[in-house]
Formats: structure tokens, sequence, C-alpha cells
């Protein structure tokens, strides 16, 4: 009341909170809504500038009072909006050492509003709508929290003032806004991951963001060249709307007025998003997302920008590489809707342009190059350019490549790829006599392949398997595999990659058409099929793209990488090699796994996968691992059979022996320092180092010591990747897996003991997904595991008797005596043989074991704990041994260890039996 003072009045209110967060429901009801109507009294009788510490406390606690009553009781709430009006007034007029509690209060009050009714919850879109854009921080973080609360992704407002959030000053606010948008792990996840959203449609949303934004509805040319909306929004808005129109059922158009469809009104949205105030980054993507609409809507797109030809080459000079790219992609796409001549005029004033006699800038150049290979594809496509302007235009190009640097020249080279998607690029004359593209460019390709920039390497390997894509030759064909083959030995991952998609092209009947890869976004055949960096299912081979070309040379190409692959690559001697054949081995199983030479080749494959799987290198052990599980899925169910049984081998260490490989003088027999250096300091890792060291210590017979060491960890190797592989194909062997699970489970028991964390985790992984209930899995095998690691414990391996030893303590504990007993002895024999090890990390398992099996040993002779007939029969099967082979060992550690448990039994001695006594007294 008036009457109390302050420190009352901070008493009261903080009993309040104490109150709200204890009281029973049913008191709840019946004095909520009376205190609250109190506390809200008490809020308006005090100032927003009182500089009281104890009038700041009671409001303090006043709205965490009302937080708490808008979590318990939310219908008291949901009815009005004149609480949320409150405290959103509070957030922006109160001082600064109040907001964080007002905004506290406010994010549990957005819940309470959850089950409002529709009239509610449209007064509060236009608060937050209101309130989302002031300067006040925690005023706009409310507004988006309660935005992304209390709408789905489906209600058109919440995503606008997402939208506008985007753009904020505040990282934590600009995340909540991508999240509620959908887009803060965009970057994160690959297509194989997207999940289903129920995106707002997209007519809905365009026409909400021109009704908040009635500028859009001018043209671009207009608008000063000014922004209607931050970058930063701008790029978030672009990518929503590309979501909900990717989402959306776009009908046919060509019975409605262009001008207002949504495909129209999305372009205009992308179209002032090109203002010159927005970032490069914006612009790149508005022209990307301009070319996905097109993919779905060619005719629209293509007639609305044939009439803006002149805005689209002004694009070609575009600061932003990727913005350069996309608009020559547009210009060609908008070529397909002008008039034969009119195209061709284009043309050749693109080809004009590349005159080497008129100098211009990188970025022009750049653009002009692009424009020239889409637009002459598209003519092509079209069939209206004549020959002689073909000629003229591969001619231009192949003299850029021949006369630029490698940045120049691959784009260079990247066009002619276009053209040659469409037709058999012509020959070029040279010297008075004529010569296919490929043969006139041999020598300079050779040299820009063996320089050092990465992505010209990589558009010249792409472009060499585009133009092979129709081409009827074998000899050029054979220009083409050399120049691929010869970047066999890189140590760069994408150029490996980029030469697996080259010959994927020149094999043929890849999961792209030349219109997919001319008219979209396509940037290469790894992101169009994601089989790598997820679990899409291979694409249908009725959507192959199929193109007449001569069968021959085809074949005969086929053929030659065949045989590179198999009898050179894969089973070299040299590791860069053997990678490279299994980047391309793999690229060539998952883009034309459908093929029949393929299919037929799948044994083969499947041998050199095995193969691979225990190489030294990461990348090649990981990629014939994928290989393998790419393999099981083409494979028919004979196949998928083998491939099970052969894994299973190769973890249980039954595989068969591999193919041997002739070791040269440089063969990497080691990594570099895996076993240290020569006496003089030199490296030990190649075959001849190895040889000299042996030589000099006089033990030439080392050499073989040295091998089987190696040999070994080859052995290794191949488990970490056959359990990589076995995880792939795990997923999808189900039930072809139960009859292996009896041999497969003690080892990946043992396994996940082992050492090597690799190891660990790729056996733990496989664990998971083959067995659902652990307990029971074990229960199940018991004596085979117990005996597994009772042999495996004998090892002459030393990480096998380690892992043996430590997974054995783990499996003993908590067993009974009837699970344990015929395998007392052999375990207590086990503990001391380790114990006494050579190995320090296999005498510290050892320890680890005896610690265990003593404790399972005390528990068992306990009657208070076994029964007395269990425990006399444990009582007989260990005091024994421990008289006779622990305490009268030579091992130090082994007699105290022995002498330790039997203080111990005696203690509970003569509850078993006094005739056990005799054992003890001599």
């Amino acid at each position: 009341g008036s009457g109390t003072t302050s420190r009352l009045k901070q008493l009261g209110m903080e009993f309040t909170v104490w109150v709200f967060k204890h009281a029973v429901m049913d008191q709840l009801k019946l004095i909520g809504p009376v205190i609250l109507s109190g506390i809200l009294r008490s809020l308006d009788g005090s100032s927003s500038t009182e500089a009281d510490s104890t009038a700041r406390d009671v409001k303090i606690f006043a709205y965490q009072a009302i937080g708490l009553l808008a979590s318990r009781m939310p219908n008291l709430f949901s009815n009005k909006t004149e609480i949320a009006m409150r405290l959103f007034t509070a957030l922006r007029l109160e001082d600064q050492s109040l907001r964080l509690t007002i905004q506290e209060a406010a994010t549990s009050l957005a819940t309470a509003y959850k089950g409002a009714s529709i009239v509610v919850l449209k007064d509060l879109e236009a608060l937050l709508l209101e309130n989302c854009q002031v300067e006040q921080i925690e005023v706009r973080f409310s507004a988006v929290r309660w935005a992304t609360t209390l709408y789905d992704m489906q209600h058109c407002p919440s995503r606008y003032i997402c939208m506008l959030g985007a753009s904020d000053v505040k990282l934590d606010i600009r995340e909540m806004a991508l999240t509620g948008l959908n887009l803060l792990n965009d970057e994160r996840q690959s297509p194989a991951m997207t999940v289903d959203f129920n995106y707002p449609d997209i007519v809905e949303m365009l026409n909400y963001i021109y009704s908040q934004q009635p500028k859009l509805l001018q043209s671009n040319d207009q608008s000063d060249g000014k922004l209607l909306f931050s970058s930063k929004t701008f790029l978030a808005m672009i990518k929503f709307l590309m979501k909900c129109f990717e989402a959306s059922d776009i009908p046919d158009l060509s019975q409605e007025d262009p001008s207002h469809s949504p495909v129209a009104k999305m372009c205009v949205v992308l179209e002032h998003a090109m203002s010159y105030e927005g970032s490069s980054e914006l612009h790149a993507l508005a022209l990307k997302s301009l070319v996905d609409i097109s993919f779905r809507q060619p005719k629209l797109v293509s007639s609305r920008y044939a009439n803006r030809l002149h805005w689209l080459r002004t694009l070609l000079s575009h600061v932003d590489s990727d913005a350069r790219e996309s608009a020559a992609r547009l210009l060609g796409i908008a070529s397909s809707a002008l008039s034969s001549s009119a195209a061709l005029n284009l043309l050749s004033e693109l080809t004009s342009a590349l005159d080497p006699n008129h100098p211009s800038r990188f970025e022009i150049y750049h653009g002009l190059l692009c424009a020239t290979g889409y637009v002459t594809a598209c003519c092509l496509k079209e069939s209206y350019i004549p020959e002689e302007l073909v000629q003229k235009v591969v001619d231009i190009l192949v003299k850029v490549v021949e006369s630029e640097g490698s940045t120049l020249a691959s784009l260079a080279m990247e066009s002619l790829g276009h053209i040659g998607l469409r037709c058999v690029l012509p020959s070029i004359s040279r010297n008075s006599s004529a010569a296919g593209v490929l043969t006139v460019l041999h020598e300079r390709l050779t040299k820009l392949l063996s320089e050092n920039d990465t992505k010209a390497i990589q558009k010249i390997l792409v472009s060499l398997g585009h133009i092979s894509w129709n081409e009827l030759s074998f000899s050029h064909l054979k220009i083409a595999l050399d120049l691929i083959f010869s970047l066999a030995r890189s140590k760069v991952e994408d150029v490996l990659f980029a030469s697996g998609e080259a010959l994927s092209f020149i094999w043929g009947e890849v999961p792209v058409t030349a219109d997919v890869i001319l008219e979209t976004n396509f940037v290469s055949l790894s992101q169009a099929t994601n089989f790598l960096t997820g679990d899409a299912p291979l694409l249908d081979s009725r959507n192959f793209g199929k193109r007449s070309s001569c069968e021959e040379a085809r074949t005969t190409a086929q053929d030659e990488i065949i045989n590179k692959l198999f009898d050179t690559l894969i089973y070299s001697s040299r590791k860069e090699e053997r990678c490279a054949g299994t980047v391309c081995l793999v690229s060539l199983t998952m883009y034309c796994g459908r093929h029949p030479k393929i299919l037929e080749l799948l044994p083969q494959i499947q041998e050199a996968f095995s193969h691979l799987i225990g190489d030294s290198n990461e990348l090649t052990q990981d990629l014939a691992s994928q290989g393998m599980s790419i393999v099981y899925e083409l494979g028919d169910a004979s196949m998928k059979g083998q491939l099970v049984h052969a894994l299973v081998n190769t973890l249980t260490g039954a595989a068969k022996k591999k193919k041997a490989i002739k070791l040269m003088e440089d063969s990497e027999v080691f990594q570099e320092g895996t076993i240290g250096s020569n006496p003089a300091g030199g490296k030990l890792s190649t075959y001849k180092e190895l040889c000299s060291l042996a030589n000099e210590m006089g033990q030439p017979d080392l050499i073989y010591k040295f091998m089987d060491l190696a040999n070994y960890q080859a052995a290794l190797n191949s488990k970490r990747g056959a359990a990589f592989g076995f995880s792939k194909i795990a997923k999808q062997a189900g039930e072809a897996l139960q009859p292996h699970l009896h041999t497969l489970i003690p080892r990946l028991v043992r396994y996940q003991y082992d050492p090597d964390k690799n190891i660990q985790d790729s056996m733990g992984h496989i664990w998971k997904l083959i067995v659902s209930d652990p307990k029971k899995a074990i229960d199940e095998h018991y004596d085979v595991i117990v005996e597994d690691l009772l042999v495996q414990s004998g090892s002459r391996l030393w990480r096998s008797r380690e892992a043996s030893c430590l997974a054995l303590a783990d499996i003993i504990q908590g067993r009974r005596y009837s699970q344990v007993s015929k395998h007392l002895i052999k375990i207590w024999t086990t503990t001391f043989r380790a114990m006494d090890d050579i190995k320090e990390t296999v005498r510290n398992a050892g320890d680890s074991l005896c610690r265990a099996v003593s404790s399972l040993t005390v528990r068992l002779c306990d009657v208070s704990l076994t029964t007395a007939s269990d425990a006399k029969e444990t009582m007989n099967i260990v005091l024994p041994f421990l008289l006779s082979e622990g305490i009268l060992s030579k091992v130090a550690s082994v007699q105290k260890a022995s002498i330790n448990l039997v203080m111990k039994l005696a203690k509970v001695l003569s509850a078993v039996k006094v005739i056990m006594l005799t054992a003890l007294i001599p």
C-alpha cells in the first residue's frame, strides 16, 4: 500500500517470488490473479528514474514474479497482450541494470502466448515488428526470440522479423534470427543431410515482403542504386525465399500474366539486391539464385532477361568471380530467347571483345571468356550457329590458352569444355595443316599442369572431361587420358578428385546432363552426388546423361583406363600413385557405377579396395572403405555376401594373402619418423635406406624383420580401414551380418581396448551399429569372448596382449561363479604372465587385471555375497593355485599380489570350511 516502506515492499516482493515458485497449483489459481494485479499496480506507481537500490530490487523481484507466474499459469496471460506490451515498454525505458531481468521475464512470458487466440497473436505480430529494430539490444533480442518461439516456420510475419534480425550488430541476435530461418547450419550441412521443413508458400511470403516494403514494386532503375534492405538482411531473405521457392509447387505460368507471377516477383527482389550498395557476396548470391530459378522456369526467365542483355553484360566485369560466372551463365540462358540473328550478333560482340590487340581489365576478360563458352553452347543447343563461327570461337579460345597465364588459360579451357558438351570440337589449322584441339594444346597443357596453380589445374582437368564428352577419336581421348594420368603423383587432394571427375566424363554415363552443367549452378560431380559426404543412394541410371558417340573409341578409352588403374596405379609401390588410383577408381564406381562395364568389373574392384584399406595413406584407406560401401550397394546378393565375408575375415585376421607389390629403391616402407633414424641421423623410410642400415650393421637378415614389422603395420591399417568400410555396410547389410556375429563379437570386444585410438573408435562405432543390446550380446557370447581374450593374451603382438588384459578386467566384473568357474584358473595364469611381460604397458594392463580378478575372487569366496557351495568351490580352485604358483613365483609383483589376496581370503576362510586350513599351515 501507499503507507508502507521501501524495505517492506522489497521483502514482500521477494516473498511473492518464493510463493510463485513453490505454491501448489490449486492455491496459485486462487491467489495468482490477485497478486499479479498488485504487482502491476506497484510497477505503475514506480518511476523509471528511481535511483534507490531498494526500489530497483523491488522492480527486479516484480519482474521475476511475472516471469514465474507466466511459466506456471500461462492461461492468465494468453487472452490479452497488455502484459507483453508492458514488458517491451519496460525494456525500452527502464534502466540498463533492470533490462536483463525484464528480458528473462519476457522470455518466460513468450511461452505463455503459445496457445493464444488468433486475434492475440495478430496483435503480437504488430508489437514485435515495432520492436525488432529499436535501439535497445534487449528489446531486439526479445522481439526475435518471441518471433521464433511463438510462430512456426510457415508464419510469414515472424520470418520477416527474422530476416531483419539477420543483420543485427549483436551476434546472438543474428544467430537466433538465422536459426528461425533454418539458415544457421546451412554451410555445415550437405544436401544429403537436409531436413524437411514446412516453409511458407512462396507467394504468401513474397506478398508480405512487398507489403512491408512497397518500393519493391518500383524497378531497380528507379531506386538510385540504393538497397531497400541491408546486405545481410537481403542475404537471409534471398536464401529463405529460395528455400520457399524450392519447396513450393510453382504451376505452369504460360497462361497467366508473367509480370504478376511469383517467379517475376522473385526476380524483382533479386534485381533490387543487385543495387550497387550491395556487397559482392549479395550480388553473387542474387545472380546464382536467378540461375536456379531459370532452371525451374526457363522460358519466363530467359524471355525476361533477353531484354536486359546490356545489364547482364555490365555484370561480366563484376569484381566478384562468382558473380561474373553466374552473370555469364545467365547471359547464355537469356540468349536462348533471342532470335538467331540477335544471338549470333551477341556472340560476335563477345568474341570481338576478346581480341588480344585490345587489352582489358582482368575481370572484364574473365567475364568475356566465361560468357563466350556459355553463349556458344546455348547457340549450339538451338542449332542455329554456323560451323564457321564455331571454328572462329574455338580458334580464339585456343589462342588464349596458348598465350595467357594459367588463370585465364584455364578459363579458356573451361569455355572449350562447355562447347565440347554440345558438339565435337572442330580441328584447328596450324602450319597449313589441321589438328585436333588437344593435339595442338598438348604441350601447352602439359606445362600448365606442371605448375602450382591448383585451381587452374582443376579447371583444366575437368575441361578435359567435358571436351571428351562427345569426342569420336580415340587418339584425342588418349591425349586427354595421358594429361590426366600425368598428375598421378600429385599430393594435392583437390587435383586428384578433379582427375577422377574428368575420367568419369571420359568413361561415360555420368549422372548429369549437359543442360545441368551449363544451365544450373553446377560445380562438380562430387557436389551433385553426395555419396562421399552422406548416405544418399546412387543416382538412378535413368537420370544419367546419355549421348551418342563412337562406341569403339569410348570402349578403347575405357580399356585404357582399366589397364592404367589396375596394372600401374592401384598396386604401385609408390603411395602417391596408389592414392591417385584409389581416387579415380572410387570416382568411376560412384559416378558411373551403373555402367555395364563397371558392374562387370565389380569383383576386381572389390579386390582392389580390399587391398587398399590397409594402405598407410589415410586418404587412400578412407576412400577404399567408402568404395567398398559403394560396391556393396551396386553388387548383387552374391557380391554383397562376399564383401561382408571379406570384411569379417579382415577384422578377425583371417583375410587371404594380399597381392604382392614389387618394391623399388624409393618405395616407402615406413612413414618417415616411424622407426627413428639411422646412426648417422639420416631418415629411415624407403626400402633402399632400410637395406643400407641392415648391411652397415652386418645383419643382412635384419631387412626381413623390418618387412615383418611393415606387414604388421599394414595389417593394423587393414583392420582400421575394414572397420570404417564395415560401419558403412553395416547400416545396409542387416540380416546378412547375423551369421558372422559369433565370430565378430569377441574381436570387437577386444579391439575396443586396443592401444590405437583410431582402432578403438572404429570398432566402437561398429559395435554400436550391429549390437543393439551390448549387455545381452556379451552375456550370450560370454564364454566365446573370454576364450578369445585368453588366447590373445598370449599373442606375440604386445597390443593384443594389452587389449586382452584390459578387456578381461572389464568383462569379469560382477560375474557369478557359474559364469567364471571354468575360466578362473586360466584367468589367473594370464594375469601372472601379463604382470611379468617384457612390455611396460602390458604389465600395467596385467596389474589392472590382477586388481579386477582379485576383487572377483574375494567376492566369490565371501559367503555373505555368494552361496556357501560356490564359495567353497572358488576357494578350492583359487587357493591352491595362489599358494603354488603365486606366492612361490620369482616375480616380485606376482608374489606380493598373491600374499595380499591370501591374507584377504584368510579372513573369510572360517566361514567356508576348516579343511582349507591344512593348505595354509605347513
